[in-house]
This record gives C-alpha cells, structure tokens and sequence, in this order.
C-alpha cells in the first residue's frame, strides 16, 4: 500500500486534531515514537521539570510522592 503525504497548515492540523479522542492521538504519538520521528522525554527532564514545579510551587514531599506513584501505576 502507498503511503500519502499531505500538506497542510498548521491551524488545521490542529483544528483536525483537535476532533480526535485522547486515544486516537496517543495512537499516533506512539506511532511517530516507534518511527523515531518523535523522541518521547527522558526521564531526567521529566525529573528536573517536576523538581522545580515542587520547588516553585513549595509543594510539599508527599505530592511528589504521590505524582510518582500516580505515573508508575499508568505504565
């Protein structure tokens, strides 16, 4: 099967995505993942972005905790 291509604005890229279910576009994230388009976070990032929104916000220890528990349940 031949694969297309199509062009498209930005605004309607996004007014198109924006029909779609949570499902439907993580289907696709995965999809640019899996073909290298699309480089998912690491882990350090993730973890240097969490440890400055805690600080900024002075969350305290047991939100993190709690957010750390919370992602490693939806793996």
């Amino acid at each position: 099967m031949a694969e297309v291509a199509i062009k498209s604005p930005k605004e309607k890229l996004i007014e198109g995505l924006s029909t779609l279910s949570f499902k439907e576009i993580k289907e696709i994230m995965d999809s640019l993942i899996q073909k290298k388009l699309l480089a998912p976070p690491s882990a350090k990032s993730i973890y240097k972005k969490a440890s400055d929104i805690t600080k900024k916000k002075k969350l305290p220890v047991e939100v993190a905790e709690e957010a750390v528990r919370w992602a490693r349940a939806r793996k």
